[in-house]
């Protein structure tokens, strides 16, 4: 492999070493007994409807058919579902030149690299959210109004019943599809938000649904195991999440992840208030981000909370480079690291891009500290996996 085709390939040989990775981790974090994430993809219709349950039902009728421990279609399906995403991903970043902001934000602890070094949000719902979301980016690169369409009034409502956490997302189609077009009419625009009616049934359908102590005994007898990680708490009410994050929450966690946030957002900032738009874009960017603080006061996941918009932020940014919406090329951070390379300095900047790319990680939970040396504990991890 030659130094011209690394450099090429760079990022394709990135997404399928994370690909592999994420596949090999799967294989033990599947088998333990209350993975969280194995639960959600176990929730199902059995004991009647419930929210997030439509995949792990499908999971349950194909299973009439093959008859196997449901957690081997769960890591099928998991393992389909990562290649499809990480495919998409490699298509969808085709013809990209990476200039030094692009690197930071593309290789962020925060992107791509984190469910692998955080393993309790490997394969998780939001997985598949991406993977439409791109879906429907493609949709608007290529002009086809009918496929934009059919992501909204299909994809969209069948998402909200795998998980309602899109709630806090839909902002960012919006975003995307208002920006797509400098002479957008106000009658696409409007048949555009009407398409959403479906989302909003589906919603209206799930805010009025609560599973009972019955239907979850049920839900857990199609899968013939008890209860375990997010299916025991279908039957809790918002409050008590809610509950949760206040009576645990301390001054410190918060100046962490803002921490965090400003840290790996500022590129993504940056980039957008250098743009000729940038009054209109930065501020439709800021309404999109703020309603998904929501899920730092309902939910404890904070650093998968951020990782999540992170990856839509990322996707959105690409989608409008690619439509030439937005220029990478000027802004400051592309400057200052011009300025050292003219001034000689390429082993400061060597450290630079180490020190904020490779030595550091948001963990996924409020109350954890930030983690040390990502890839390092991967390759540990991977290795214990295979070898030992």
């Amino acid at each position: 492999m030659n130094l011209n085709y690394l450099k090429k390939n760079f990022l394709n040989i990135y997404i399928v070493c994370i690909f592999f990775s994420s596949s090999i981790i799967l294989y033990s974090k599947v088998w333990y007994p209350t993975d969280w994430t194995t639960s959600e993809w176990l929730i199902n219709y059995h004991g009647g409807f419930v929210r997030r349950g439509l995949v792990g039902e499908l999971l349950l009728q194909i299973n009439k058919f093959i008859n196997i421990n449901p957690r081997h279609l769960v890591h099928i399906f998991e393992i389909l579902l990562l290649f499809s995403y990480y495919y998409l991903i490699i298509k969808f970043f085709k013809k990209i030149k990476f200039s030094p902001i692009l690197i930071l934000i593309i290789f962020s602890p925060l992107a791509f690299i984190y469910p692998v070094a955080e393993t309790e949000t490997l394969a998780r719902k939001e997985i598949l959210l991406f993977c439409i979301y791109i879906i429907f980016l493609f949709s608007l690169i290529l002009k086809n109004l009918k496929l934009t369409f059919f992501v909204i009034i299909i994809l969209i409502p069948l998402m909200n019943l795998v998980w309602d956490g899109i709630l806090f997302y839909i902002p960012f189609f919006i975003f995307a599809f208002i920006n797509q077009d400098n002479n957008l009419k106000l009658k696409k625009l409007i048949y555009f938000l009407l398409s959403f009616a479906p989302y909003l049934i589906t919603t209206y359908i799930l805010f009025n649904t609560r599973a009972t102590e019955e239907s979850l005994l049920l839900m857990c007898e199609a899968i013939k195991e008890p209860c375990f990680g997010s299916m025991s708490f279908l039957d809790q009410p918002l409050s008590n999440n809610i509950n949760y994050v206040v009576s645990r929450f301390k001054v410190e966690y918060l100046i962490r992840h803002l921490f965090i946030f400003i840290i790996c957002f500022y590129p993504i900032f940056n980039l957008l208030n250098k743009d000729k738009n940038k009054n209109i874009i930065l501020v439709q960017y800021i309404i999109c981000v703020l309603p998904t603080f929501l899920l730092f006061y309902i939910g404890s996941d904070w650093g998968r909370y951020l990782n999540i918009l992170y990856i839509f932020s990322l996707l959105t940014i690409i989608f409008f480079i690619k439509q030439k919406i937005i220029n990478d090329t000027k802004n400051n951070i592309n400057e200052f690291f011009k300025r050292l390379i003219d001034n000689n300095k390429k082993k400061l900047i060597f450290s630079l891009f180490f020190l904020y790319l490779f030595t550091w990680n948001a963990k996924a939970i409020m109350s954890d500290d930030i983690g040390s040396l990502p890839y390092i504990r991967i390759i540990d991890n991977i290795l214990e996996l295979t070898i030992f």
